[in-house]
């Protein structure tokens, strides 16, 4: 229950997180509004400017942080961002000295929908732009440079905001994916098993069935009760053969526990390869010792600066054992027999 609880938290929170960045984004633009009404030097006619620009370009600028927080490019949002740049700059001379601080919005934009180069060409542009063209406003030369940190420090205060819950939903998206070529996997394992096992058995069966069958339709019924014993014997060791594979099927095998816990490794960047010996591994692992595994994958998930992982499977004196080496650390888990 606890892992499920932590996996529903954690779901929770990638769904969220594009809202509050949505709502982090808005509240910007909430201020450049306030300023352009009261600021030295601005007034009711900047402020309604201001506003009115504000309210065109701000439902463009969230539509982009909102599909980039979920991490998607927008439709048309190459159109989108001209219209808004074009709000933008247009409205500079009529929405008050304090009006290149809405660029900030502009130039997270320009990183979210436009193609690379293109849009760091635009972001040094219009970020260096601020300054000089707030001053040619009449903002004090003293609160020039304040207002080109505003507009750097806020523009990557948004972006960070916008690529943390994109990141997370990638990663998601990947842990899914993961999940499902896993299944994929044990899948096509227990058909190629059933496939070389049960299904020669069965044509087996089949072919004694219809050897039987003849036997009764013809004259001479010799060796009929022979055939048949032995079509019965053939029967009960497949089903008992059946149960067998299906109670094994319950408990995930060593070998593809390992490979799992490889793939997960690999997909956060740790370079693991596996290990195993000549005489091979055995068919079920212990619920015990899965968990040790788990729990250790799990810990080398969450810590940083491991590069590599080797899972070696040994027998040492009868006895099998799995060696987990990062580097300079070694964790050793015991495989009962």
């Amino acid at each position: 229950m606890g892992g499920l609880a932590e996996l529903w938290r954690s779901d929770r929170v990638v769904r969220l997180a594009p809202v509050g960045a949505v709502a982090c984004s808005a509240a910007l633009p909430v201020v450049q509004v306030l300023l352009a009404f009261s600021y030295l030097g601005n007034d009711t006619r900047t402020g309604l400017w201001s506003l009115a620009a504000t309210g065109t370009y701000l439902p463009l600028h969230l539509r982009h942080v909102w599909y980039a927080a979920r991490a998607r490019r927008p439709p048309a949002g190459v159109w989108t961002f001209a219209v808004m740049a074009a709000v933008i700059l247009g409205a500079t001379p009529l929405a008050g000295n304090t009006w290149p601080r809405s660029y900030a919005a502009l130039v997270v934009s320009a990183l979210l929908v436009l193609p690379v180069p293109w849009s760091y060409v635009v972001y040094v542009t219009v970020a260096a732009a601020a300054a000089p063209v707030a001053y040619a406003l009449g903002l004090p030369l003293t609160s020039a440079p304040w207002l080109l940190f505003s507009v750097l420090a806020g523009s990557a205060a948004l972006l960070l905001l916008v690529w943390l819950p994109a990141a997370l939903t990638r990663l998601r998206a990947a842990r899914e994916l993961l999940a499902q070529q896993a299944v994929a996997q044990e899948r096509r394992r227990l058909d190629d098993d059933l496939r070389r096992s049960l299904g020669r058995a069965l044509e087996s069966i089949a072919a004694r069935g219809e050897q039987a069958g003849r036997k009764l339709g013809g004259a001479a019924p010799e060796g009929l009760s022979d055939e048949l014993a032995a079509l019965a014997d053939d029967s009960r060791r497949t089903l008992a053969d059946a149960r067998q594979r299906v109670r094994g099927y319950r408990q995930p095998s060593l070998r593809a526990e390992l490979e799992t816990a490889a793939t997960l490794l690999s997909a956060a960047g740790i370079e693991t390869r596996l290990e195993f010996p000549r005489s091979g591994v055995p068919d079920a692992i212990a619920p015990r010792s899965r968990a040790e595994l788990r729990a250790t994958v799990t810990r080398l998930l969450r810590a940083d600066a491991v590069p590599s992982c080797t899972i070696t499977v040994t027998v040492t004196d009868g006895r099998l054992r799995l060696e987990l080496r990062t580097g300079e650390a070694t964790e050793t888990i015991e495989i009962p027999a």
